[in-house]
């Protein structure tokens, strides 16, 4: 069975993904006390809570892997953020990851790195000094090791999700020639309106009151766009509303984790709601069947996990690949 440890692990997205395609999730990583909470209530592997600046193979007792994830923090990259990139301390969490993958002996290090961040982390003061680092300790990694890959276009889920997925190879055991990535799908048979709740009334929670400021704006663009057999989802940006008329639903985000009116929202029979919790997780690929969401967490932190995650059966795609690639070494 190949181990994989999760750096940034979040809610567990990775670590489910390759769980699914039947590796073992030997230790997964993230300093976020409510994380903890929901990752601990749906995984039984070893949880460490602590930021990654205080983590360490020998102290900590990491047990070498042989696929490494981190989908580090995107904030710093983000055009919808500052942009400082490296000069943000959220930024420099990247290098963490290069001081840990060298605390484990040459031979024990990962066989893959498996990066994951927002697309804007392509432009060359953000790429290049992570393409120097890794190449410095023993990975092939350059602009063919990459791609920007949106859900939407690569698995059947509904949403528009475009994220930068980097994947390195130890040079002890590969040749420089990158893996491929996944193939589009051009079937796709879902749409978002599959994965939402219209046979119950949601919490009052998730509805907007008739009369407020938020709801005006949603009735306003929705006498426009909704029909009887054709309805929509919409999101406000800043301070308009904005349809979504392409069969998907907008990237989730963790901002949907700071205020109502970041979370998309939709028309039911009942009136004009948030998505709920469940149908934002569906959106990202976490199912019903076996995702549970902690009642000892806030809405707010839940949101913000779900939108700060990845979509699952996109990693499952990557997964396979990494797997495939792995098993090619053992057959040599």
């Amino acid at each position: 069975m190949i181990n994989v440890g999760s750096l940034f692990a979040g809610i567990g997205g990775f670590c489910k993904a390759f769980e699914l395609e039947e590796c073992k999730i030997s230790w997964a990583n993230d300093n976020d006390k409510y994380v903890k909470k929901t990752y601990e209530l749906n995984f039984k592997n070893r949880f460490i809570h602590k930021g990654i600046e205080e983590l360490s193979v020998q102290s900590d007792k990491l047990t070498p892997v042989a696929i490494l994830t981190a989908g580090f923090p995107c904030q710093p990259f983000s055009i919808a953020g500052n942009r400082k990139g490296f000069n943000d301390q959220r930024g420099n969490v990247f290098f963490e990851i290069i001081r840990l993958v060298q605390e484990f002996p040459r031979n024990d290090r990962p066989k893959i790195i498996l990066l994951e961040n927002v697309k804007n982390f392509k432009r060359n003061e953000y790429i290049l000094p992570v393409m120097n680092e890794l190449n410095r300790i023993g990975y092939w990694f350059d602009e063919r090791f990459m791609k920007v890959l949106n859900t939407y276009d690569y698995t059947k889920l509904p949403q528009n999700r475009e994220r930068l997925f980097m994947i390195a190879l130890n040079k002890d055991y590969f040749e420089n020639v990158p893996l491929a990535f996944p193939a589009k799908i051009i079937d796709k048979k879902m749409k978002p309106f599959d994965l939402f709740d219209f046979r119950k009334k949601a919490d009052e929670f998730y509805y907007f009151k008739e009369g407020s400021k938020y709801w005006k704006l949603f009735k306003e663009k929705m006498d426009l766009y909704e029909k009887p057999n054709s309805k929509k989802v919409y999101l406000l940006r800043r301070w308009y509303v904005r349809v979504y008329l392409n069969g998907y639903a907008p990237t989730l985000t963790a901002n949907m984790g700071t205020g109502g009116h970041n979370v998309p929202v939709i028309k039911d029979r009942w009136g004009i709601r948030k998505l709920t919790l469940r149908e934002c997780a569906r959106l990202q690929g976490f199912e019903d069947s076996w995702f549970k969401i902690p009642e000892d967490v806030s809405r707010s932190q839940i949101y913000k996990q779900i939108g700060n995650s990845v979509s699952i059966p996109l990693i499952r795609e990557i997964a396979k690949i990494c797997i495939n690639a792995i098993k090619e070494i053992k057959h040599k």
